[in-house]
């Protein structure tokens, strides 16, 4: 039976990492849509509250400014997020606890990700969003070089701020009007 395990949990990693490749490959036509960013957090958060309590991790939301809707591709929001967020709780220690904030920023919506976990050395951080690049033992360093990738078709910014043994703030700055948006509404009525 042990072996059905491993092999069941092996194939779900192959699994995980050739969707992974998938998203990074396959050229997206991204629908851009107004959504409400708070929503959106609140369901990954929701979604990620099990496996942060099974770490014994807390993870708070601050809103600094409510009903913020930004033009996206909710669904790459989504898994950005989750991938964000994962890390943190992954990164964490028992009785830990993780911010997320949202604000806006001028033109901007600003969402931060903050933990107090084992931090990233300034070498590691060089080289983060790099594919095949993990300080996981099982990682693949696709998570983040998906979640890269969805910033920056979003015409965001990503940035990681880090100290080794001091934790983590990832800050993600997403436009609320999309400039991607415009040109693919001309081709649509072309």
């Amino acid at each position: 039976h042990l072996y059905y395990k491993i092999m069941l949990d092996e194939l779900d990693r192959i699994n995980h990492i050739v969707g992974e490749l998938l998203l990074l490959a396959k050229p997206q036509q991204v629908k851009y849509k107004k959504a409400n960013i708070e929503n959106i957090l609140s369901d990954v958060i929701s979604l990620l509250k099990t496996e942060a309590s099974l770490h014994n991790v807390q993870i708070n939301f601050d809103i600094l400014n409510e009903n913020l809707d930004i033009e996206c591709e909710p669904n790459q929001l989504k898994q950005l997020f989750i991938n964000i967020i994962k890390n943190a709780i992954e990164a964490s220690k028992d009785g830990d606890l993780i911010t997320i904030t949202l604000e806006q920023s001028g033109e901007n919506i600003l969402i931060i990700v903050k933990d107090n976990g084992c931090g990233i050395t300034t070498e590691r951080l060089n080289k983060i969003g790099e594919p095949f690049y993990s300080s996981k033992e099982k990682g693949t360093g696709l998570g983040l070089t998906v979640s890269f990738k969805i910033v920056q078709s979003h015409n965001g910014k990503i940035q990681f701020n880090s100290e080794k043994n001091k934790g983590t703030e990832v800050e993600i700055e997403l436009p609320i009007k999309n400039k991607n948006k415009s040109s693919g509404d001309e081709s649509a009525s072309a």
